[in-house]
């Protein structure tokens, strides 16, 4: 959106609130790796993105998720979960890390959200029924190693 002032011309940004609120872990999440306090920042960030991948999930189902705004989250839970996979790769100890088997389905969940993003008819998502069964199975999955790992952090602290 662009906004004119006093002649002057300014480059508006608009964010919807789940997309600040991402983003926001995000950047803590990279802000977190220079503080060494990376393990509460990657589990709220962790937590974020299995909430985002459920809600596009969830979006992809319904077959009314508008194919831009759907397009653009995707890549933001696909460039969160980059910087979530590199501050990850710089915490020394092996326990204070997310462990390795959640990451790799967030990269499934993200190429399958890239797959659904791709599905488009006029202005919606709509998924063969093939790729949103593939879709529901990847984030029961993600959801219940995201519990798992909940669990084992609650009992170490």
């Amino acid at each position: 959106m662009k906004l004119t002032q006093g002649g002057i011309t300014y480059q508006v940004i608009t964010l919807s609130m789940s997309r600040l609120v991402l983003l926001l872990a995000t950047l803590l999440a990279v802000t977190a790796v220079a503080d060494n306090a990376t393990r509460p920042v990657l589990q709220v960030t962790l937590e974020e993105l299995n909430g985002t991948s459920a809600r596009l999930v969830e979006a992809a189902r319904s077959a009314q998720a508008a194919a831009t705004p759907f397009r653009i989250d995707v890549t933001l839970y696909r460039e969160s979960l980059r910087t979530l996979m590199l501050s990850n790769q710089e915490i020394e100890q092996e326990k204070d890390r997310i462990p390795q088997p959640i990451l790799v389905s967030m990269v499934r969940m993200s190429a399958l959200l890239h797959a659904a993003a791709e599905c488009k008819t006029g202005r919606y998502i709509v998924c063969p029924p093939e790729l949103m069964s593939q879709l529901v199975s990847q984030q029961q999955l993600l959801s219940g190693e995201f519990d798992r790992f909940k669990t084992t952090l609650d009992g170490a602290d």
